[in-house]
């Protein structure tokens, strides 16, 4: 109980920095040049399993981790295609709020390189087990839960090496189970993200701005 407690402080601080920091992402213009940031693929595991059209498949989806919902996302996909979705939904809305908030945001393609000037935006997509560990989130029928979490690094490119999001842990217990246990490294911004099954776009853009707003506030910081 102690544990899960100081887990929910943790991530309500969390929310608490991302909250105080929106109110002063937009407060000022940034000086040109507008700093550059290459907005990487977050990273989200999917089941190896494909939908089926038997009398379980609805109750398979209703019971997936990221459940889909009416319009475009509400169509019936396997999880790879559901996953591949959620992370382009994500990275264009985080693209788009940063240029509004004057930063020259650019999609990163998976897998090249990028140049040593510059900022990095990354993060992973993370669900909480029973035994309040957190472990890489999973689509799939029937992998888990609705609430997942979203752990961001916003990293200067001129850096020699680029510190890791998080490190793996290897516990006896938790093989099996869906998703991998990590255990987070302290400087990623935590936001807390909810997956709803009547909007799962609305929501990813929501929480895409929360992120925007303190990767902005945190460049101003840099800037000054």
């Amino acid at each position: 109980m102690a544990r899960r407690f100081l887990h929910c402080a943790a991530v309500a601080g969390c929310l608490s920095m991302v909250a105080a920091v929106s109110a002063a992402a937009d407060s000022a213009p940034f000086a040109a040049p507008a700093p550059v940031v290459y907005v990487s693929d977050f990273e989200l595991d999917a089941a190896n399993v494909t939908p089926d059209s038997g009398p379980g498949q609805r109750l398979r989806r209703l019971r997936g981790l990221l459940p889909s919902g009416p319009g475009p996302m509400g169509q019936d996909k396997n999880p790879q295609d559901h996953a591949k979705h959620i992370v382009d939904e994500m990275a264009e809305a985080l693209t788009a709020d940063l240029k509004k908030g004057g930063v020259d945001a650019r999609r990163s393609a998976p897998g090249s390189p990028l140049p040593t000037a510059g900022w990095e935006v990354r993060g992973v997509f993370l669900s909480v087990d029973d035994g309040n560990r957190l472990r890489r989130a999973m689509v799939g029928f029937g992998a888990g839960q609705n609430s997942i979490q979203v752990a961001v690094s916003c990293d200067s490119l001129g850096a020699a090496d680029l510190p890791p999001l998080y490190q793996a842990v290897d516990e006896a217990d938790s093989k099996g189970k869906p998703g991998a246990v990590i255990k987070l490294n302290p400087y990623v911004i935590a936001a807390k993200f909810v997956m709803s099954r009547d909007d799962e776009q609305k929501t990813i853009k929501k929480t895409a701005q929360q992120i925007s707003d303190a990767v902005i506030a945190k460049l101003h910081g840099a800037a000054q």
